[in-house]
């Protein structure tokens, strides 16, 4: 029988090396697709580019065996395609339940609620705010400052983030994960960018249509003769009062457009 040495030894095999791309996932979680492809190339190599989709496919198959699935969404504001593992079996948010005690749960689901059903339609509520619902969720010992710390570990880990230092929004991580929840669960909330097809949290809406579209979607609307954006769906021109969402200014604006900065961005 023929023993691996250091002359004959050619390394792991490519199911090998797929397992060890399994165990990765699993490890890392939430990782965004520069790391993932990062990896890829790793461990499988240069050519791992053009089966990228399917390899993709062949992980969820051994993924699934273990409950789980590998989902991704787009950034909605920079376009990055961003990657979680979640569980297929979990229900709503408790999918978290490994990562947090039940009563960090509990905040996490409040916040995520308060945060989403915001009044305005903005999807972002006040740091403050934030802290006070986490306090006053938590037991009675809870303090405060123990109150932000567990709101800046949510941002931290993806299910929320913070905008301009003071207001918290849906994370990237939830709009992966919980996606299905969010829909399930508040319908009348959920809006979807007319152009890519995902969740939109923040962007533009149509006057005329009420059509949605993200800020980094923008750039793919065709420019009509005012030097603006045109609705995908209506043709009427967008601009910045019709933003939804976080904004630097604290008011949720997150994007800004003028003619000026329109016929800028037109070939």
């Amino acid at each position: 029988m023929e023993v691996d040495t250091v002359e004959n030894y050619s390394g792991p095999t490519t199911a090998l090396k797929k397992q060890m791309l399994v165990q990765w996932c699993m490890s890392a979680q939430f990782f965004s697709d520069a790391e993932l492809q990062k990896n890829l190339k790793r461990l499988l190599g240069d050519e791992h580019q053009e089966a990228a989709p399917e390899i993709i496919d062949q992980l969820n198959s051994t993924l699934e065996q273990f409950s789980f699935a590998l989902r991704s969404s787009m950034s909605q504001t920079n376009g990055e395609r961003w990657w979680a593992l979640i569980s297929t079996n979990a229900d709503g948010i408790s999918m978290t339940a490994s990562a947090y005690t039940a009563m960090e749960l509990g905040i996490l689901r409040k916040l995520i609620e308060s945060v989403f059903t915001e009044p305005l339609g903005n999807y972002v509520i006040g740091l403050h705010q934030a802290v006070r619902e986490a306090a006053e969720k938590g037991p009675s010992s809870f303090s405060r400052r123990e109150a932000q710390d567990l709101v800046m570990l949510f941002c931290r880990d993806g299910w929320l983030a913070i905008d301009d230092g003071r207001w918290v929004t849906i994370g990237q991580r939830a709009c992966i994960e919980l996606q299905q929840y969010l829909e399930d669960a508040y319908p009348e909330f959920v809006r979807t960018c007319g152009l890519c097809k995902e969740m939109a949290t923040t962007g533009l809406m149509c006057g005329g249509c009420g059509a949605f579209v993200h800020p980094y979607c923008v750039d793919r609307l065709k420019l009509n003769s005012t030097g603006m954006p045109a609705c995908s769906e209506c043709r009427q021109y967008l601009n910045d009062s019709d933003a939804f969402g976080p904004g630097k200014s604290g008011i949720p604006h997150s994007v800004k457009l003028d003619s000026t900065q329109a016929q800028a961005q037109s070939p």
